[in-house]
């Protein structure tokens, strides 16, 4: 049975097989890899001189545990094979030990495993001896295996209350080996390279091989007991309502459901927080943060309203009103990101002002300039992954993206060629200024929109 299993899987991949997408993925890989041999050759002397300060165990497991993170939200964004059989394999005599091997089997023969073993073999083959190196890769591989029954263990899990503990227990981990890591490295620092655990130097890292591999022991049991669908239950025992649905509501409503928008928001929005309290002194950090929302779905102002567009004409709403309410979404979710800094003016020194200004410079400034979009968006397939995926876009869009750069020389020259409250007036006068005409400028687009509305809704048709 797990011989067919693997057969059915096999001919699906290869018929979903894309050397395009397979070409591109391996030179991203390659390419991040010899960006990691080129900084490591450019700064080799000084990694050397303090690697004989260091305890090299502690240092692997250190370098193991900053992978983490990343390894753990690629998976979780773009891991989309199902662990749960569907209606079709469930009406076949298929015991469920056999499929929780088929699982296991697909997760450990996942090309996306060897991707950061190979990034620490290369850091490993060119600063730590073989055997540290040996052992650092097999910690790397168990790891990251271990993480993928985590993934696998959030997507079987049927709610919040199975999903909790699996969340709880991946933020515990991570804090605990970066934690723990990081005190042996500052204590050897000061006590000197001999501080290490009784008996071989790389006792550590073995310890650390052990740990996940009862780890990830415990994460297949959890797999195996977990109950993902009820057969037996014959009525739902509650019912929840979306409320009052109104065209306002759709924007959040629709961002929020669909798979397309709603990982690339959250996971950079994540990256770009991290960028800002880790590094408060990149320029770039706080524009990003506040205006990456808006600027990623104002790439398609109607790619969303393009799969229902034909429905929504039948309303008594005028585009001059759609385009109101989208201009408000985009302004709403960057006050949301702003929202986030605030703690940063009380820890990091971030000023007030600068939050304001940068606030109403990209919520009403180039949310504006993103508007025009609407003229040549297409319909965008809401429920694919959004992994190079280039369905919805055009050469117009493309073309008319590279408008980006008016706000971001702004703000460059109001953050780094001016006087702090100079460029802190001048951002938020032209974010004023912006929401002082969009009115008037919307009202322009919707007229040229419907100068040309049936070439228009010909193309979300496509």
């Amino acid at each position: 049975m797990l011989k067919q299993l693997l057969s059915l899987r096999y001919i699906q991949w290869r018929r979903n097989f894309s050397w395009r997408k397979f070409l591109s993925v391996l030179y991203l890989v390659v390419l991040f890899l010899m960006m990691i041999v080129g900084m490591l050759f450019a700064s080799h002397d000084l990694l050397a001189d303090l690697l004989g300060k260091l305890p090299l165990a502690a240092l692997a497991i250190a370098l193991i545990a900053t992978f983490a993170l990343p390894d753990f939200m690629m998976k979780l964004i773009w891991s989309n094979d199902a662990v749960v059989m569907d209606d079709f394999l469930r009406t076949k005599p298929i015991p469920s030990r056999v499929w929780n091997r088929f699982i296991a089997t697909m997760l450990a023969a996942d090309p996306w495993n060897l991707v950061f073993p190979m990034l620490v073999a290369l850091v490993g083959a060119w600063l730590l001896p073989a055997g540290v190196t040996v052992l650092a890769v097999v910690a790397a591989l168990v790891q990251t295996l271990m993480l993928s029954w985590l993934v696998a263990d959030i997507h079987k899990a049927p709610n919040i209350n199975y999903s909790l503990p699996l969340w709880v227990g991946a933020v515990v981990y991570y804090l605990v080996m970066t934690g723990l890591s990081s005190i042996l490295i500052m204590l050897a620092m000061r006590y000197g390279t001999d501080l290490h655990l009784p008996g071989s130097p790389w006792t550590e890292l073995v310890l650390f091989i052990a740990l996940n591999l009862v780890l990830m022991g415990a994460l297949y049991l959890y797999f195996c007991r977990m109950r993902a669908y009820d057969e037996h239950e014959q009525h739902a025992n509650t019912v929840r309502s979306m409320g009052d649905v109104t065209l306002f509501s759709t924007e959040y409503l629709s961002v929020w459901r669909s798979k397309r928008f709603r990982f690339p928001i959250i996971f950079c929005s994540v990256l770009f927080l991290l960028q800002l309290y880790l590094q408060p002194d990149y320029p770039l950090a706080l524009y990003f943060l506040i205006g990456w929302p808006s600027l990623f779905l104002g790439q398609w102002v109607f790619g969303i309203e393009g799969n229902y567009f034909h429905g929504l004409w039948t309303k008594p709403y005028s585009i001059e009103h759609v385009l109101l309410n989208k201009y408000k979404f985009f302004i709403l979710i960057s006050l949301g990101m702003a929202v986030l800094l605030i703690p940063a003016i009380f820890f990091l020194g971030l000023r007030p002002t600068t939050l304001l200004a940068t606030l109403l410079l990209l919520g009403c400034g180039q949310t504006l300039l993103m508007m025009p979009t609407c003229l040549f968006s297409t319909r965008v397939d809401l429920f694919t992954s959004a992994f190079f995926n280039y369905q919805g876009t055009n050469m117009g869009i493309t073309i008319y993206s590279l408008v980006i750069i008016i706000p971001i020389a702004i703000y460059m020259i109001a953050t780094l060629a001016m006087p702090p409250l100079w460029g802190d007036a001048m951002m938020a006068a032209i974010g004023l200024a912006a929401l002082a005409i969009h009115r008037p400028c919307i009202r322009k687009l919707a007229q040229k929109w419907m100068d040309n509305r049936y070439d228009n809704m010909e193309r979300y048709m496509k």
